[in-house]
């Protein structure tokens, strides 16, 4: 009865653990996921930071602005092309591109930015003059 009952006790501990996932993801999604729209003429790269940034600041979340060039290793600021986040998570960083967490090295390089000079790169996208005209991501 030992090996039956602890068998049991492990298909119960299981179907728990997956009921606890099934109703808990859909209310971390949106945290762990902000939703932005797709990439356009109108809304790019530096669009997309700003709403991250605003979704994760109203849940208290630390973020930062980097931008870089992901397509160049150890690019100079003027290289840039493209501008993401780190987010703060208890004591490291993660990358958040396009609302997706990212862990690839090229995303953690780059240069730190701030929050006003995004502000100001929006500001110049909506006047048609892009700071980041070059921005292809």
């Amino acid at each position: 009865m030992g090996s039956y009952s602890g068998g049991i006790f492990k298909i119960l501990a299981f179907v728990f653990i997956t009921l606890v996932v099934i109703v808990t993801l859909p209310r971390l999604s949106p945290v762990i996921f902000p939703a932005l729209p797709e990439p356009s003429p109108n809304f790019d790269c530096d669009d997309g930071a700003l709403d991250m940034y605003r979704h994760f600041q109203g849940m208290g979340i630390e973020s930062v602005p980097i931008v870089g060039n992901l397509d160049m290793d150890g690019e100079e600021y003027m290289e840039s092309n493209h501008v993401w986040l780190l987010v703060k998570s208890g004591d490291k960083e993660i990358a958040y591109d396009w609302g997706i967490p990212r862990f690839d090295r090229q995303h953690y390089e780059g240069y730190t930015i701030s929050l006003d000079y995004l502000l100001y790169a929006v500001a110049e996208d909506k006047k048609g003059s892009d700071l980041l005209a070059s921005a292809t991501y």
